[in-house]
């Protein structure tokens, strides 16, 4: 296999300025945009052989994104016979005119429009009926894959034990997530690189492969079935597929030497803002409790040193400026071990039932304050601020002015965290 010429210049910043939704800084929108789809794309006439591997992409605006994820993976001269089928959700920002400019370009690629937001589910369902490879890769559209792609994909599903294989990423929440170094398009090359060549061969069985990136047999995909639609718009439809994998005795695992960038909520992101995506996920973790009988729990992560040495280094500070006995509310993600902190009681924030971690982040600022003045009056006298959330306080802007107008700032290490005294100024 060959590579062709990188679609993106290699100092293109692909780092977001924000999140929720995951927001690139305006000159890498304006650079990715600004190229004309025949620039990056190179023409590839029709062919008769039939598609091994079949790509499915379900695309809900997010150009940007979308051709970032889209360019990386045409962008790659391999031996195997592959097609793209990309749906769309009702794109109304310019993709649906994009999507079709590739088409026209590359004869791999066939759109499918839905007209309307049909949900992940349904969108990857469709895009399946209209797949003919014996091996399915369902990506995300805002990903960024290496030119390795489809061959790594292809050789880690053909092990007959093995139903699901999932990609290591920047960014997946689970066991998936790797600790990264990178800031750029060319970095993220020489990164996956490394990575890949260093973990050639392994496999690590996982919960739930996030349907981020996901590869599977044909034969796996029509034993198992379709994607639940129950799950409206998204979330837990990849919890409920890993399940009923392993149900037919297949295992699920992550390839280690298969890296996929992945930006993370820059479509369900949006739904942030709005509240929809609290009522979103609250409501799908019903369903997914009530098909199995069991409590969802928040998903497992991988060791990682720098992460572990913040960890560490909040514990640290916290016991030494918080008293024993204190409650602290900390803004967790789910961390456990960031509630360890020797004889203080802690509890995550946001919480949700039975003082569990609510599983998603707050839908507005106002949804902070009442949160934190709902632990406050239940006793919370602290609140904990690690590095990894500091993005609360810019984003969530009424929520950071509540804080630093009614509180008292106890220690500010930016390496580290933030701690607020909940006692009043």
């Amino acid at each position: 296999m060959t590579a062709a010429r990188a679609p993106f210049p290699d100092d293109l910043v692909i780092v977001p300025i924000s999140r929720w939704p995951t927001t690139l800084p305006a000159a890498s929108v304006r650079i990715v945009l600004g190229a004309p789809p025949a620039s990056t794309i190179r023409p590839v006439r029709r062919s008769t052989a039939r598609p091994r591997v079949s790509v499915v992409i379900v695309t809900r605006d997010g150009l940007c994104f979308t051709r970032l994820a889209l360019e990386s993976l045409l962008a790659t001269r391999t031996a195997i016979a592959a097609e793209v089928i990309v749906v769309d959700n009702g794109s109304t920002d310019g993709t649906l005119e994009y999507l079709a400019e590739v088409e026209r370009l590359d004869a791999r690629v066939r759109l499918v429009r839905m007209g309307w937001n049909a949900g992940f589910a349904a969108a990857t369902n469709l895009g399946v009926a209209r797949a003919s490879g014996d091996v399915l890769v369902l990506l995300n559209n805002d990903t960024i894959v290496p030119s390795s792609f489809l061959e790594r994909c292809v050789a880690r599903v053909m092990r007959r034990r093995i139903g699901l294989v999932g990609a290591v990423t920047n960014r997946a929440g689970n066991e998936a997530q790797i600790e990264t170094s990178y800031r750029t398009y060319g970095e993220l090359r020489q990164f996956g690189r490394r990575y890949m060549r260093a973990h050639s061969g392994e496999l690590l069985d996982i919960r739930t492969a996030t349907m981020f990136c996901t590869a599977l047999r044909r034969e796996v995909w029509d034993a198992v079935g379709v994607l639940d639609e129950q799950f409206e718009l998204g979330l837990f439809e990849d919890d409920d597929y890993a399940m009923r994998v392993r149900q037919r005795g297949y295992r699920v695992v992550c390839a280690e030497d298969l890296f996929v960038h992945h930006f993370g909520q820059a479509s369900i992101g949006r739904l942030g803002p709005t509240g929809e995506y609290g009522r979103l996920f609250h409501a799908n973790r019903r369903r997914w409790e009530a098909k199995w009988g069991v409590p969802w729990e928040p998903y497992s992560r991988r060791e990682k040193p720098s992460y572990s040495a913040l960890v560490d280094r909040v514990r640290a500070l916290v016991c030494d400026i918080v008293p024993a006995g204190a409650t602290v509310a900390v803004i967790s993600k789910g961390d456990g071990d960031l509630l360890a902190l020797d004889g203080r009681r802690a509890w995550h924030f946001p919480e949700g039932a039975h003082g569990v971690y609510a599983g998603h982040y707050p839908a507005s600022s106002d949804a902070c304050i009442d949160e934190l003045e709902r632990m406050r009056s239940s006793g919370a006298g602290f609140l904990v601020v690690p590095a990894p959330a500091q993005w609360w306080l810019q984003y969530y802007d009424k929520f950071g002015k509540h804080l630093h107008d009614c509180y008292r700032v106890l220690w500010e290490e930016p390496s580290a965290a933030t701690v607020f005294a909940l006692g009043g100024r």
